[in-house]
């Protein structure tokens, strides 16, 4: 059963796979997009329907004060999980959960 619909956003296509592989193995999470530019997250955010979006390390590293500022004014709802470059698996998920967590109270 599928819990979490998740948009990726990375500006790294290698790290963009390992996140998406890493997120797949989890068979509540349903991975609905990924992002390597921003214009084509913007899209995403806007066109698929979605329940949190993920911004990679390497996306945040470059553009995390702005990236996040404008998401969060354009997109006054949207849910976001940072992942850092040291984060594991397990880091990531418990990342995830949190949020997911915080949509459902």
């Amino acid at each position: 059963m599928i819990d979490t619909r998740i948009i990726i956003a990375e500006s790294s296509d290698i790290m963009l796979d390992g996140i998406t592989a890493i997120l797949k193995e989890d068979s509540n999470l349903q991975i609905v997009g990924g992002a390597i530019k921003y214009n084509h997250l913007c899209s995403l955010i806007e066109q698929t329907p979605h329940d949190l979006v993920v911004l990679g390390p390497m996306i945040t590293d470059k553009f995390s004060h702005q990236l996040m500022g404008y998401l969060l004014n354009r997109f006054p709802e949207i849910k976001i999980a940072q992942i850092n470059l040291d984060d594991d698996k397990n880091i990531i998920l418990k990342k995830i959960r949190r949020v997911t967590m915080n949509l459902e109270v």
